[in-house]
């Protein structure tokens, strides 16, 4: 499942309606790419893929620049009663589609992760959050290197960090990102 075909077909009937109600629409694509589209984004993402949707991951915050995601304990645990350690990885790398689809839009690039690595400290007996982020510098350059070369490398560094704040793990996941084909 594409998840930017739900979510532009969303947007198209809501505003088509509403001109057929004969309200004003003025201004409403941009509202609709500022604060619905994100929400939107934060609600489903999770739901496509349906590996991800199994742990339970939820986007638990959602905006340009930054994403913070949060996998429960209960569904995800080891033989030994603390959170599997690919559970983890899942919890490391999902968020970053829902960071890019939030800060570049939905239609314009994909973001390709070829690389993640992760440092397992300790053990997680509660859930698990993660947030990722990228400077408002670092996006600006990505966007322009994508658009000038057809690709960018860049990298999102997470900390996985259990329900009392302790740190369980360190995630570094180079991507690469790509103009989506029309």
């Amino acid at each position: 499942m594409n998840l930017s075909q739900p979510i532009e077909a969303f947007g198209r009937t809501a505003l088509h309606r509403a001109r057929q109600a004969g309200l004003p629409v003025e201004g409403a694509e941009q509202l609709f790419a500022d604060s619905i589209r994100p929400r939107l984004v934060q609600l489903l993402s999770p739901r496509v893929i349906p590996f991800v949707r199994n742990t339970g991951v939820r986007v638990v915050e959602l905006e340009p620049g930054r994403v913070v995601a949060r996998m429960p304990i209960k569904g995800n645990v080891n033989h030994i009663g603390t959170m599997y350690a690919g559970a983890l990885f899942t919890l490391a790398e999902f968020p970053g589609g829902p960071l890019m689809l939030a800060t570049y839009g939905i239609t314009r690039f994909i973001p390709i992760v070829t690389d993640l690595r992760m440092e397992f400290v300790k053990v997680a007996k509660s859930d698990v959050t993660v947030e990722l982020a990228m400077s408002a510098d670092e996006i600006a350059r990505v966007e322009a290197e994508t658009l000038a070369h057809g690709q960018a490398e860049f990298t999102l560094h997470g900390e996985l960090r259990r329900s009392d704040g302790a740190l369980v793990a360190r995630s570094t996941a180079l991507y690469q990102m790509r103009p989506r084909r029309r």
